[in-house]
C-alpha cells in the first residue's frame, strides 16, 4: 500500500479522489446525528420505551469504539480502498435495514455504525495513499465534511421527516449520498492494485500502542472527543439552567457551535502540518474551550452566546488537529490506519462515558458547577497529552518478526 505520486497526475486525476473521499466523509456523521432530533417521532412510530430510546442514542458511540479496531485488519487483507468500499457498502445496508421495524432499527444502527467505524479509520489512510506528503489539505477537506455531515444530519432531520412523512423514511433518505459514495469508492478501488499485506507483514493493532508517541496521540484524540461530545450532549441544558435561555435559543447556539468544526477543519490541518511540531496548536485550540468553561462557571448569563461559540471553536479545532497528528506521527499508509483505529477506538469509548459522567455529576449535585470543573480538569489533561503527541517524532512499530507466533519463528528459524 504505497502512496501515489500526485505530482504526475492531471488536474482531474488530482481532484477526483479528493471529491470521492469528501463524499464518503459526508456520510460518516449524518446517519446517526439525525436520530436525536427525531427520537420522539421514532419512539411513536415503533412504540419504543424511553429507556430503549436512550440505548439507541448511545449505541453508535459505543459501537464506534468497539468496532474501529477491525478496520486495519480489513485493510491489511483487502487493501485500503477495497476495505473502505466494504465499509461504505455496510453503511448503506445498515441505513436501509432501519426501515424493518424495531429490530431493524437497532440492528441497522449497529450495522451502519460498523460501516462508519471503518470509514472513520480508513479515511486518513486512503488520503495518504492517494496524496502522500501532500495529504494535509485533503485530510482537512474530509474532516470538514465530517463536521458538516453532523450539522446537516441534525439540521435536516425534522424537515426530511416532514417531507418523507415519517421519521424512519426521513432517515432512509441518507441512502442517496451513501450510494453515491459507494459508486465513487468502487471506481477508486477498481483502478488501484493495492491488495493488502502478506500475512507475515501484518502488525497487530495492539503493537502500535506499545509506542509512547502512539499512546500520546491516542490519549489526545480520546480526551478531545470526550470534551466535544459532552458539549453536544449537555451544553443546551447548561445554557438553559445557568444562563436562563429558552430551549430553542440554547439548541440554536449548540448547533452554531458544532458548525464551527467545518471551517476549522479546512484550516487547521493545512497550517499545523507546515511545521515539524504542533505544540503551539495544542495549547491554542484548548484556549477558547478553557475561556468558555471559565465563563460558564463564573458568569454564565453575561455572554452565553460567546461561551457557546468559543466552546465550539476550541473543540471544532481540536478534532482536525487530532486527525492531523495521526497523519504526521506515522510513517506509512498501514501505520496510519493502525494508529487511526487505536485512537478512534479509545476515543469513542471515552466519548461515550464522558457525557454519562457529566450527567451523573449533575444529578448528584443538583447543578452544573462540578460537571464544568470536571471538563476543565479533562481539558488540562488534553493539553498535557497533546503536548507529548505534538513533538516531532514518529511512531515506531516493533519488528515484524517479533509479531509472529513463536512456533512459526522456530519453524522458520
Amino acid at each position: 500500500m504505497t502512496a501515489a505520486a500526485p505530482g504526475r497526475r492531471r488536474w482531474w486525476g488530482w481532484l477526483a479522489p479528493a471529491a470521492v473521499l469528501v463524499v464518503v466523509a459526508l456520510c460518516l456523521r449524518g446517519p446517526f446525528a439525525a436520530v436525536g432530533p427525531v427520537i420522539d417521532r421514532l419512539g411513536g412510530e415503533f412504540s419504543i420505551e424511553p429507556a430503549a430510546l436512550a440505548v439507541l442514542t448511545a449505541l453508535p458511540l459505543v459501537c464506534l469504539g468497539l468496532l474501529s479496531p477491525t478496520a486495519p485488519a480489513l485493510a491489511a487483507r483487502l487493501g485500503v480502498h477495497r476495505a473502505l468500499l466494504a465499509g461504505v457498502v455496510v453503511l448503506a445496508l445498515g441505513t436501509a435495514l432501519r426501515t424493518a421495524g424495531t429490530w431493524g432499527l437497532f440492528a441497522g444502527t449497529v450495522l451502519l455504525t460498523a460501516g462508519i467505524a471503518v470509514g472513520n479509520v480508513l479515511i486518513p489512510a486512503a488520503v495518504r495513499a492517494e496524496y502522500g506528503a501532500r495529504s494535509a489539505p485533503v485530510l482537512g477537506a474530509t474532516t470538514a465534511s465530517m463536521a458538516f455531515s453532523a450539522a446537516l444530519g441534525a439540521g435536516l432531520a425534522r424537515p426530511l421527516t416532514d417531507a418523507a412523512g415519517s421519521a424512519v423514511a426521513g432517515l432512509t433518505l441518507w441512502l442517496v449520498p451513501i450510494l453515491a459514495a459507494v459508486a465513487g469508492v468502487a471506481v477508486l478501488a477498481a483502478r488501484r492494485r493495492d491488495r493488502g499485506l502478506p500475512p507475515r507483514e501484518r502488525v497487530p493493532l495492539t503493537a502500535v500502542l506499545r509506542d509512547r508517541v502512539a499512546l500520546a496521540v491516542t490519549a489526545f484524540f480520546g480526551l478531545q472527543s470526550l470534551v466535544f461530545y459532552a458539549m453536544l450532549t449537555w451544553m443546551a441544558d447548561v445554557l438553559q439552567d445557568e444562563a436562563g435561555l429558552s430551549a430553542v435559543a440554547a439548541g440554536g447556539l449548540v448547533a452554531a457551535a458544532a458548525a464551527l468544526g467545518a471551517p476549522c477543519s479546512l484550516v487547521v490541518p493545512w497550517l499545523a502540518a507546515r511545521r515539524p511540531g504542533q505544540r503551539a496548536w495544542v495549547a491554542g485550540v484548548a484556549l477558547p474551550t478553557a475561556v468558555a468553561l471559565a465563563g460558564l462557571l463564573l458568569a454564565p448569563a453575561a455572554a452565553p452566546a460567546v461561551w457557546a461559540l468559543l466552546y465550539g471553536l476550541g473543540t471544532g479545532a481540536a478534532f482536525p488537529l487530532a486527525m492531523t497528528l495521526v497523519l504526521l506521527r506515522t510513517q506509512d499508509v498501514a501505520q496510519t490506519g493502525r494508529l487511526s483505529a487505536a485512537a478512534q477506538s479509545a476515543g469513542y469509548l471515552l466519548a461515550a462515558t464522558g457525557p454519562l459522567a457529566v450527567g451523573l455529576l449533575h444529578d448528584t449535585t443538583g447543578g452544573w458547577r462540578s460537571s464544568l470543573l470536571l471538563l476543565l480538569g479533562l481539558l488540562v489533561l488534553q493539553v498535557v497529552t497533546g503536548l507529548a503527541a505534538a513533538r516531532p517524532r514518529l511512531v515506531t512499530d516493533p519488528p515484524v518478526a517479533d509479531t509472529r507466533p513463536s512456533a512459526e519463528v522456530d519453524h522458520k528459524g
